[in-house]
């Protein structure tokens, strides 16, 4: 004997929700619900507390904040990288990249190994540009000039 599916596991998400939602409202008995829609009572009560909590959690369930969006492994070569975003990004100074090392990683670096960072990070980026083949640009044009 083939038993066919039950007409409540065939139920479109659109169908699913309105049960849910005609069961919150109270607007008819769960049995009537249950009936017009060919489906158990037991299935309507599920479809009611699946709307409830949906309905809970866009009210009462706001993580917002305090939700983790993602989790982010830390390595030494990171927080090189994030020192430099914050000097050349966001012009912050030596002294406030150390304070928010130690303030927000708990991490302990001086001013003069800021300072050896970005230095580092300069001599990588003239050997970069050293290597530019600049010889058949016949005309620049001089905006803005900055030498440190």
């Amino acid at each position: 004997m083939i038993s066919t599916p039950a007409i409540a596991a065939t139920l479109p998400p659109k169908i699913r929700k309105d049960i849910g939602i005609q069961a919150l409202s109270r607007s008819m008995p769960i049995a009537r619900i249950a009936r017009e829609n060919q489906t158990s009572r037991k299935f309507v009560y599920e479809q009611k507390a699946i709307a409830a909590q949906a309905l809970d959690e866009s009210f009462l369930g706001d993580k917002g904040d305090d939700e983790v969006l993602f989790y982010l492994p830390i390595t030494k070569t990171w927080l090189f990288q994030l020192i430099l975003a914050l000097v050349l990004i966001c012009h912050s100074s030596y002294r406030g990249v150390a304070e928010l090392l130690r303030d927000l990683f708990d991490w302990s670096i001086s001013v003069g190994t800021v300072h050896n960072r970005l230095q580092v990070a300069a001599v990588k980026a003239e050997e970069i540009n050293q290597a530019q083949d600049l010889s058949t640009i016949k005309q620049g044009l001089h905006d803005e000039i900055f030498q440190g």
